[in-house]
């Protein structure tokens, strides 16, 4: 039995494991999107047995604003373990030593860490496990809520544009020293927004001549999903009210400190069973995290 980073060739493996343990397909193009189209390294750790993937940890990278440095975050993504080399909740299970090796590699206390600030939003049963493990901890309760019933002042404009070409302008607008954010230029909005199986829409948000937010909107589902802001966040309860205006209403996942931006927003809270979770066995530790780590649906892993 053997813990090792990603081969080539690995992936049609990994998704036959993936396929086993939730009961629905990856697709090659999703596999690569995930892993290697964002263009900072396939993060991916397998434990292999007898010329088979029984275990993955996975993460995916991202340019992260931290604090008022850039550095690399990723989140936790596809962490499964075959049902037959599953143990109950002690130490030295297949899990542990996945976890605790991806993450000493990729984050260690000391020396170069390739992954600065890692984070997840794993279902609760992983979330549980790992926290037994002493591998997480708890940041906060996610916040869902459906924005519904919206209004655009006379002054304000909302309209549909085709690409992200004014994402790196207002990303530079966006980011502030005291807040943790993953990056959101242009190549990253397009990034995301070529997800296989899904649709996405840009809307472009600003008074008069002036571009003031860059929304990201999912429209294959029901309802649709905000999946990014980009624009100073005081900004960002005016843009949701005028894009539900125009759109109807549509879901948002944001960190409970971010709600307050929504005073000019009619909204509906969800119940969310949702937690980010941080890195406890290296950091950075959850009480740096929490009330600064602004992400939505697009900082997830799908």
């Amino acid at each position: 039995m053997e813990i090792r980073p990603y081969r080539e060739g690995d992936e049609d493996g990994i998704r036959e494991l993936f396929r086993l343990v939730f009961g629905k397909e990856m697709s090659r193009e999703l596999w690569h999107w995930k892993y290697k189209a964002h263009r900072l390294g396939t993060m991916v750790y397998v434990v292999e047995h007898e010329g088979r993937i029984i275990a993955h940890y996975g993460a995916i990278p991202r340019r992260c604003f931290y604090l008022g440095r850039e550095v690399i975050s990723a989140v936790i993504s596809d962490s499964m373990v075959h049902p037959n080399y599953r143990a109950i909740f002690r130490k030295e299970n297949i899990f542990y030593r996945l976890a605790k090796e991806y993450i000493l590699h990729h984050a260690p206390i000391e020396g170069e860490r390739k992954i600065y600030f890692g984070y997840g939003f794993p279902m609760e049963r992983a979330r549980r496990l790992a926290i037994k493990l002493g591998l997480y901890e708890d940041v906060e309760k996610v916040k869902e809520v459906v924005i519904k019933q919206g209004s655009r002042k006379f002054y304000e404009r909302l309209e549909q544009v085709k690409d992200p070409s004014l994402a790196s302008f207002l990303w530079n607008k966006m980011k502030r020293n005291d807040l943790i954010l993953n990056v959101r230029d242009r190549a990253v909005l397009e990034w995301r927004s070529s997800m296989p199986d899904a649709k996405f829409s840009f809307f472009m948000y600003g008074s008069l001549f002036t571009p003031k937010a860059l929304l990201l909107l999912r429209t294959d589902t029901d309802p649709p999903k905000l999946y990014d802001y980009v624009g100073k966040l005081k900004y960002m309860g005016r843009a949701l009210s005028a894009l539900s205006k125009q759109v109807g209403a549509f879901f948002v996942k944001m960190p409970p400190w971010a709600v307050k931006l929504l005073k000019h927003v009619s909204f509906e809270e969800l119940p969310s069973e949702t937690y980010l979770v941080a890195n406890r066995l290296t950091g950075p530790r959850a009480e740096e995290i929490k009330g600064k780590f602004f992400y939505m649906l697009g900082d997830e892993d799908t």
